[in-house]
């Protein structure tokens, strides 16, 4: 008794721990979810929630934890220094099927990729995102697009940048997203200025100006825009210079780009002192390369003006240096390799998925064409057999009306009894008698169908002089004719024993005497 009991705790402590697990799997994954709603109204709150949580021990569990913790991280401005944790997402959910979870881990790999300035495995990511999102009509997948376009534009290849940015903008327009619509005509608006279509980027920009929908740090960025507009293209430099001061003003910081423009505009005035002024501070802050590249391109010949020969011999192997690093992170053909390879890998995705739904399908008919010849052959099979009881039912009938002409019930149950005698039904009635069993399903409807078959004068006689009489109460008439004992006779007729006296008193009401003697006469 003490083994059962230990036995039986140890039961009950399982089935508490595992309901426990599912409670905890459950309150996990609706924290979570919770968590993914905030981070589209209420990033900050969404942080602040996930900090709260442990991390998942199922690998599910910690694929989602790491495309939200990513997410928080990149929405919140914080430091991500590589995409360590992003990648066990993208290794859980993988490339090969279309699922929205599985899109953003990837497009969240090309986020980190992205501030990481790996531009190459950014490029890589936002292409498999993009072909992983099931409905191309959600936000993320537009944001995908934006992000590939910008890009893009970084390594201007201008047809591919304005190709990719006008399907996110008209997608924009479809999903009436104002956010990504104002970013998509930014950089719209870039692409106009660096194809030197100024007049349009000029109408974009001083429209991006004051769009509330951008951050406040690029609609500040409108006006260093408009800074190089009013330089490059009206040669205007009072009006470039008013524009890139109102810029340096509305960001608050020490700007290299601002700096970098403002001496440009000195430069094509023809204050030298002051160029070279300020690309000097340009080079003190932090710089985009091809400001940097600009910077280094002007000063070893203002170097030169101002005699400063040691300096420019400094500055021309600082420009050289440059276009080294240009043509390594700028060089197309990089890209072209990524998207050959990216093609080429859809490609094979595709093919596997050919050749595997070609597998199915032919399998699949084969099966079917298998069993339309199984179920063919069978119904053939039930039709003959079924046939061939018909012509014998036919025969034993054709008999049985020879044997039995009058409409006497005693010498009809005579004529009938006698052909029955020969019948498979009665060998296994005197069978079940013998054996002292309980008949099978089987053996039941093989006796019935006899027993109906050779009795049906009688059974005809019965039921036109007596229509009350039911199909059990002539049943078991006739098997207690044939000498069959009544709980043989009761379990034939499919009812319990103790049924038995209440019948015979049921058709004792109903029946002639006579026929009462005839049938109970054993």
């Amino acid at each position: 008794m003490k083994v059962r009991g230990n036995g039986y705790c140890c039961v009950v402590a399982v089935m508490l721990v595992y309901v426990a697990a599912l409670m905890s799997c459950g309150g996990s994954n609706g924290r979570l979810a919770e968590v993914e709603r905030l981070l589209e109204t209420d990033p900050v709150r969404a942080d602040s929630l996930l900090s709260t949580f442990p991390v998942p021990e199922s690998r599910k569990g910690r694929a989602l934890y790491a495309i939200l913790r990513t997410q928080a991280d990149y929405k919140n401005y914080k430091d991500i220094p590589d995409d360590r944790l992003i990648r066990e997402a993208t290794g859980y959910y993988g490339n090969r099927r279309k699922d929205y979870h599985a899109a953003m881990a990837w497009y969240s790999r090309g986020c980190v990729l992205s501030l990481t300035d790996d531009d190459l495995g950014a490029i890589n990511s936002y292409l498999t995102a993009k072909d992983l999102f099931p409905d191309t009509l959600v936000r993320y997948y537009l944001i995908c697009e934006h992000n590939l376009g910008k890009q893009y534009l970084q390594r201007h290849m201008y047809a591919e940048a304005d190709r990719m940015l006008n399907a996110c903008l008209e997608n924009t327009r479809t999903l009436k997203d104002s956010v990504t619509m104002a970013y998509c005509e930014y950089n719209l608006a870039l692409l106009d200025l660096y194809e030197r279509r100024f007049e349009r980027a000029e109408r974009a920009f001083r429209r991006l100006a004051d769009n509330r929908f951008l951050s406040p740090m690029l609609c500040t960025e409108a006006y260093l825009q408009l800074s190089k507009i009013q330089l490059h293209h009206y040669g205007n430099t009072d009006s470039a210079l008013r524009y890139v001061n109102r810029y340096i003003d509305g960001v608050g910081f020490e700007s290299g780009a601002g700096y970098s423009i403002k001496a440009d505009a000195f430069y094509a005035a023809g204050q030298y002192d002051s160029a070279y002024f300020y690309y000097r501070k340009s080079l003190g802050c932090d710089l985009e390369l091809s400001t940097e590249s600009n910077n280094y391109s002007r000063l070893p010949e203002l170097s030169l003006k101002m005699g400063l020969d040691d300096e420019a011999l400094s500055y021309m192997e600082h420009y050289k240096d440059c276009l080294v690093r240009q043509n390594e992170r700028y060089g197309q053909d990089s890209i072209t390799v990524i998207h050959l390879r990216h093609n080429l890998e859809v490609y094979e995705l595709r093919r596997k998925e050919v050749r595997k739904r070609y597998i199915i399908i032919t399998c699949s008919t084969i099966l079917i064409v298998g069993l339309g010849l199984i179920l063919a052959y069978l119904y053939n099979e039930t039709r003959r057999r079924r046939e061939y009881e018909r012509l014998r039912d036919s025969m034993v009938r054709r008999r049985i009306q020879k044997d039995i002409g009058m409409d006497n019930m005693e010498e009809a149950l005579k004529s009938s009894s006698r052909v029955f005698r020969d019948s498979y039904g009665y060998n296994l009635l005197s069978e079940l008698a013998a054996d002292d069993r309980e008949p099978v399903f089987s053996e039941r409807a093989v006796i019935k169908h006899d027993m109906e078959l050779y009795f049906e004068k009688v059974i005809d006689m019965m039921r036109r002089e007596v229509p009350s009489l039911s199909e059990t109460e002539i049943s078991y008439c006739i098997y207690r004719y044939l000498g069959v004992n009544w709980r043989l006779s009761m379990e034939l007729v499919n009812r319990s024993s103790s049924y038995a006296g209440r019948l015979k008193q049921y058709i004792q009401k109903k029946i002639p005497a006579e026929w009462m003697r005839l049938f109970f006469q054993q």
